[in-house]
């Protein structure tokens, strides 16, 4: 039980660190963070998801395939891919942003919505050890 504890904590690491480097006031200055990695490489977009990767590895490690750990990648995987998706339509392809996407923009993000993941995923890592 302790290897648990030990492994939901440096989940909590990883995704205050991922969540560290997407921090920003309005959503407009995360996808501008977003495409600073993507321009780079994509890899290194997807290397600067830790909580993603880390949960990758305690799903294969651990040989944990049960539904709480199958939602928790079906939802970050749903989150990179609409990050990426949005970077190429406001970056690279340089489309006009509808009028949908200029709210979201736009939107204000309260830190508390931030603390979402490093609450959430950890937990249902904790779900799937104990449904193990």
């Amino acid at each position: 039980m302790e290897t648990v504890w030990i492994v939901v904590a440096i989940s909590i690491v990883a995704e205050l660190v991922e969540a560290a480097w997407q921090y920003a006031p309005r959503m407009e200055q995360t996808m501008q963070k977003v495409y600073a990695l993507y321009r780079r490489s994509v890899f290194l977009l997807l290397l600067a998801h830790t909580g993603y990767l880390y949960l990758l590895f305690v799903s294969l490690y651990y040989d944990l395939l049960n539904w709480p750990i199958v939602v928790a990648i079906a939802l970050k995987t749903l989150d990179i891919f609409t990050k990426i998706e949005m970077v190429r339509r406001l970056y690279v392809r340089r489309e006009a942003p509808d009028e949908a996407m200029e709210g979201l923009l736009e939107m204000e993000i309260p830190l508390w919505l931030w603390l979402i993941g490093p609450l959430t995923y950890p937990w249902l890592i904790y779900l799937a050890f104990s449904y193990r």
